[in-house]
């Protein structure tokens, strides 16, 4: 029996063509299932879900996909589902994603660095790697990104280069494994994965997310506060630790309600309560500041997104992200 697998596409450069201006999302993506080497055992369908350049996705837009996905899951129809995205927001989209599946069927993303129109296109090999994947043996593994051969795991993948067809990489942690001509290779299983508990995929979208630079922050944490956002995720410096006037702010917030999630703007490596001097970790967790580990905070901010939208308490979501 075929396997059959669905390909879900929302725009990107893998469907992008030149125009007069440059590149503008196109009629779609050709793609010879023949001369890319897909077995004749694979059955493939499609789907457009979107058709977008990666910075139109918004929150909105990836809570429809990742209900959409959901309800693939339920209907088990597919083997497994490879989303084609673009690369910019693509991360986002495959955690959000990740955040809400259970795992049972596996949901692969993929992208270009190229489009169609450009030398050495990347995105029909992408999309040939992540078919294959979809297919393979990967159980309980969450949502992947395969791109450049490689398997990566949805929570920890991000965008690291402007251009580079090697751009997406997990720093601190590496692939899952790869796909080489003659198939899915895989090397390890995540350890660690966050998942909401079940329940109905909601957003609460009025979360904001300030980086820290010296000297600078505070501004900006008062001003969420007073626009009336309800979570509001720092990327803040090291270990997590914030300027003084950033930590006034701070307090400020979560003295007014809003739930506070501190990030560290370093590529890798935890926040933790080292420094005790007024804005260290130390300080921003004594007042009540909540800790996500060695997550990313535009990763984080949709995370909190879905906690807000089901209502969950600030206990709650520091229960939940005390896992990290």
């Amino acid at each position: 029996m075929a396997d059959r697998i669905l390909v879900l596409s929302t725009g990107g450069t893998i469907e992008m063509a030149p125009g007069q201006r440059g590149l503008v999302i196109g009629p779609g993506m050709e793609f010879d299932r023949r001369s890319a080497g897909i077995p004749e055992s694979i059955e493939l369908f499609n789907e457009r879900k979107f058709s977008l350049p990666s910075p139109h996705m918004t929150p909105a837009h990836m809570l429809l996909l990742t209900t959409r996905l959901v309800e693939i899951e339920a209907s088990r129809q597919y083997r497994g589902v490879v989303v084609t995205h673009g690369t910019d927001t693509l991360e986002e989209s495959a955690f959000l994603c990740d955040l809400h599946l259970r795992g049972t069927t596996p949901v692969v993303f993929t992208a270009a660095m190229r489009s169609p129109g450009e030398l050495g296109v990347d995105g029909p090999r992408n999309l040939r790697a992540a078919i294959l994947t979809a297919s393979s043996e990967i159980h309980d593994f969450g949502v992947t990104v395969v791109l450049g051969d490689e398997i990566h795991a949805a929570g920890r993948v991000t965008k690291t280069c402007t251009s580079n067809t090697s751009s997406f990489s997990s720093p601190g942690y590496g692939p899952l494994g790869f796909v080489d001509e003659d198939g899915v290779i895989l090397h390890r299983k995540p350890l660690w994965r966050l998942t909401m508990p079940p329940g109905p995929v909601t957003l609460d979208t009025r979360v904001g997310l300030v980086r820290c630079a010296s000297g600078f922050g505070g501004e900006l944490v008062d001003y969420l506060s007073d626009q009336g956002y309800k979570g509001i995720v720092i990327e803040a410096f090291g270990r997590g630790n914030v300027p003084p006037e950033t930590a006034s702010a701070v307090k400020r917030a979560i003295g007014a309600g809003i739930i506070v999630v501190i990030t560290s703007r370093c590529y890798e490596g935890r926040v933790l309560g080292v420094y005790a001097y007024e804005g260290g970790c130390v300080d921003l967790i004594e007042a009540g500041a909540i800790t996500a580990g060695d997550m990313q905070g535009h990763k984080i901010r949709l995370l909190l997104m879905s906690a807000l939208g089901r209502g969950m308490s600030a206990e709650g979501i520091r229960e939940l992200l005390g896992r990290l």
